[in-house]
């Protein structure tokens, strides 16, 4: 039987992709890449970059987007299935974006892989805060402060933005343009920066709310910082 590994590309930048991922991925005869809406996967294309898997089985786990827990637990389960038979064969690599701690669809699976009875590792890597911290050269977090990291669907986003240390404003998508009005009556314009489809040729990054043009891209970030030296 084979092991279901968790592989973390990183942010964008194939060089950023670890060691261990390269590692893996070239060990693993089947690479499993996650998509929604039958969509071409950023996670593959990343790793084609630094690894040859034009030799490699690939399979595509096709997840719901949906808030129904009951057709979200169903469609869990079919792919972890459908994980499981490939592990009676040999290893399997799942594809993920950023970290695969960091709201990656991999949990709905490696447990379920488990309990299975097959073993499953995680290979960490770089998350997209991080790199966009890297792009516009600022700590996230320095002594005491603290770091938030708050998905943009939270619920509650002016008290996200009344937490004390640096917050980072994660999956914004179409509440981009919302999320961007409140932080300008919260006055912090000037002290959040915005990165947009870091790691990639597209990459754009803004030293303020009031330098976007146009509508920010999916993969657009937030990192909003109260420190009085932000720049």
């Amino acid at each position: 039987m084979g092991k279901l590994y968790g592989v973390s590309v990183g942010a964008g930048d194939p060089q950023l992709m670890t060691l261990k991922a390269v590692g893996i991925l070239e060990r693993c005869r089947v690479i499993a890449v996650p998509r929604t809406n039958g969509e071409s996967s950023l996670a593959l294309s990343i790793a084609e970059k630094a690894v040859d898997l034009s030799r490699k089985r690939v399979i595509y786990l096709d997840f719901l987007m949906t808030s129904d827990r009951e057709r979200l637990d169903r469609n869990h389960g079919e792919l972890s299935a459908m994980l499981c038979r490939e592990l009676e064969d040999g290893d399997v690599a799942f594809l993920t974006l950023g970290d695969i701690s960091v709201y990656s669809t991999f949990g709905y699976i490696a447990c379920r892989v488990e309990q299975a009875g097959f073993d499953v590792e995680v290979c960490a890597g770089v998350t997209s805060f991080c790199a966009a911290a890297a792009a516009v050269r600022e700590p996230l977090c320095l002594g005491s402060e603290e770091l938030h990291i708050i998905p943009c669907s939270c619920g509650d986003m002016e008290k996200a933005l009344g937490l004390s240390g640096t917050k980072v404003i994660m999956k914004a998508g179409r509440k981009a343009a919302e999320l961007i009005e409140l932080i300008r009556e919260k006055g912090l314009s000037d002290c959040t920066k915005v990165v947009s489809d870091c790691g990639l040729d597209t990459e754009r990054i803004y030293g303020s709310v009031e330098d976007i043009d146009g509508e920010p891209g999916y993969f657009t970030l937030f990192i909003v910082n109260g420190r009085e030296k932000f720049r």
